[in-house]
């Protein structure tokens, strides 16, 4: 494989595994355009009316007569902190995707979290002989963690939980490291 056809996988997969900021972006400049034509508008309204200017300042007169300029400063302030949070949380949140790339000779695998999760908690229920509603596999982005509710009175052996799940995540391509947990109290049979 080339490198360019590596560069073009190594996009695709980079472009499947994280989510776009676009929408965000176009809110926000659709917004903010929205706001500057509108004082646009007012400004030279005003410098070229009369009775624009005029209405304008009777307008802005009763609403700071009718409401408390104080509480329209807090509620002003109130709501530009809370689109600013927003607008940095967005910023700085982990665009990613619950899945997972690779490329192998000329394909490149996308495969979703859950779908690995579900092959790993199938490998430690026929290790460890419970049933697969009793095991959950939880796919983060470093790590899997395996939590195992055993039948009650029945011993399940945690390292064998472990194993399991990471040697089928090994198999499929998608080393992870993986801790496991066995319930303190089982489930009746």
């Amino acid at each position: 494989m080339t490198a360019s056809e590596q560069a073009v996988y190594r996009r695709i997969l980079h472009r499947e595994t994280h989510s776009s900021r676009s929408l965000a972006a176009i809110v926000v400049a659709s917004l903010t355009a929205l706001v500057l034509v509108g004082a646009i508008a007012a400004v030279v309204g005003s410098l070229l009316n009369l009775r624009m200017r005029d209405a304008l300042s009777t307008a802005v007169a009763a609403v700071v007569t009718a409401v408390d300029g104080r509480s329209l400063l807090i509620v002003a302030g109130a709501v530009g902190v809370v689109l600013a949070v927003a607008l940095i949380a967005l910023a700085v949140a982990p665009g990613r995707r619950a899945r997972r790339g690779r490329i192998a000779l000329r394909v490149a695998m996308l495969v979703d979290d859950g779908v690995l999760a579900d092959a790993a908690a199938d490998a430690v229920a026929a290790r460890c002989e419970v049933a697969r509603a009793q095991v959950v596999v939880t796919m983060a982005r470093r790590r899997a963690a395996v939590t195992v509710v055993p039948i009650s009175g029945v011993p399940v052996d945690a390292a064998s939980a472990k194993a399991a799940a990471a040697e089928t995540l090994a198999a499929v391509g998608f080393p992870t490291p993986t801790t496991a947990v066995v319930a303190a109290h089982g489930v009746i049979a």
